[in-house]
């Protein structure tokens, strides 16, 4: 029975995220209660004794603490960030679940089954959009540059096919697989940077193209259909062939470097070399990067706690007329993990979030040291790219981006025996 419905909540994930936060938070909290529910009945709380989890428990009361601080003897007053700092704790259980709920191979294989399904159709989608202008349901993006896919308003299917993409891709590259079945998972391992692509997700696009780079070196020749060389070649050819012959890809790529050269030609401004942001500062991401580091200068041991980026921004002392944009430097937070962290948690959050961190890291290497199975190696790519400094990301704690890492953290560690060594 605990199989069955393992199976069911787990093949819900990506369509939980696709539903909104509230199918997700549900799902969520219902598979963390079935794992607590299987611990208590069988006894097995082995897990609760691992450094990784005693550092997440610590860190968990640095949010709380880190928030009741900000809300009391800071002039932040509200404590929205407070209920998130709690609700951490859904995830810190849900980086266990796998390995508690997965117990067989059969029952793993099943949720890559429907996974699989469910990520063919998103793929499927996307190229609909691209060419109809709408979803096969009828959603449009609203921005033409980009697909929205079944977000309705969110354009985040990119981040959706990147976490769920590689981990089907690899889990199936890591089995024995028939000829035929093979031809179809080295089809879809490089569809998924060319799907991610035609999203417009510049930044999602540049994580795919380094796990899938990575993925090609390492894996066993053996497993692709092509040489490596060849595999490289197609995945270019097919790169150039969409961004020639559609005008909304090679636009959507280029408008990063067209914004960087045009703050160059403006005339008579003088750009110093020491000011990084005043070199693109017709780009929005960077002028919150920049008010992120003036929040950590004002606030650098904790930050400004959980949810109060989005707060503190607002501060006209954070104003420089010298960058372009910086009346618009406000969001609900910088758009990158590191800025992220160090506005909101200071550096005693950032040094103690990256040090757990990399022990987790390091046991899910450990997995892949011992099977050298290319599914441990990519959750590892994966997770190290999701921290990748300067790229834009969604904010770490939010519902939907949390969940994609956590995902891909408790699938890294699953059982070694469910796996086949290579």
């Amino acid at each position: 029975m605990f199989n069955k419905i393992s199976i069911f909540l787990f093949t819900l994930l990506p369509i939980s995220l696709i539903l909104g936060n509230f199918a997700v938070n549900l799902n969520i909290l219902i598979i963390d209660i079935l794992t607590l529910y299987l611990c208590f009945i069988k006894k097995n709380w082995d897990w609760t004794k691992e450094k990784f989890f005693k550092f997440l428990i610590i860190f968990y009361i640095f949010l709380i603490f880190n928030s009741l601080y900000s809300y009391y003897f800071s002039t932040h007053e509200t404590n929205s960030g407070l209920i998130r700092s709690l609700t951490f704790i859904k995830f810190i259980i849900f980086a266990y679940s796998f390995k508690i709920l997965v117990v067989d191979s059969k029952t793993l294989n099943k949720i890559m089954i429907y996974w699989s399904c469910i990520i063919a159709v998103v793929i499927f989608d996307v190229f609909f959009e691209s060419i109809f202008g709408n979803n096969i349901i009828g959603n449009e993006s609203p921005d033409g540059t980009r697909i929205v896919s079944f977000f309705k308003d969110e354009l985040v299917v990119g981040s959706l096919i990147l976490c769920f993409g590689y981990a089907i891709t690899t889990y199936y590259l890591s089995q024995n697989l028939k000829v035929k079945n093979n031809i179809i998972i080295n089809f879809l391992l490089l569809l998924i940077p060319v799907t991610i692509l035609i999203t417009g997700e510049r930044s999602n696009f540049i994580k795919s193209l380094i796990i899938f780079s990575f993925i090609i070196i390492f894996i066993n020749q053996q497993k692709l259909i092509l040489k490596k060389r060849n595999f490289i070649i197609l995945i270019l050819l097919s790169f150039l062939s969409l961004i020639y012959l559609n005008p909304n890809i090679y636009n959507k790529q280029m408008e990063f470097f067209k914004r960087a050269i045009d703050v160059n030609k403006i005339e008579n401004e003088f750009i110093e070399g020491s000011d990084f942001f005043n070199r693109f500062q017709k780009i929005r991401y960077f002028v919150h990067y920049d008010v992120s580091l003036k929040i950590f200068k004002e606030y650098p041991l904790f930050g400004v706690a959980n949810k109060n980026f989005r707060h503190e921004c607002n501060n006209k002392k954070y104003f420089d007329e010298k960058i372009k944009l910086s009346n618009v430097r406000c969001n609900t937070h910088p758009h990158q993990i590191h800025f992220e962290l160090l506005s909101e948690h200071g550096i005693i959050g950032y040094i103690f979030f990256f040090v757990i961190i990399f022990t987790g890291l390091k046991k899910i290497y450990h997995n892949y040291i011992a099977t050298k199975s290319i599914f441990y190696l990519s959750s590892v790519l994966y997770l190290m790219i999701f921290l990748i400094p300067i790229l834009p990301s969604g904010s770490f704690f939010s519902t939907f981006n949390g969940t994609l890492f956590w995902i891909i953290f408790s699938i890294g560690n699953i059982k070694k025996t469910l796996l086949k060594t290579i």
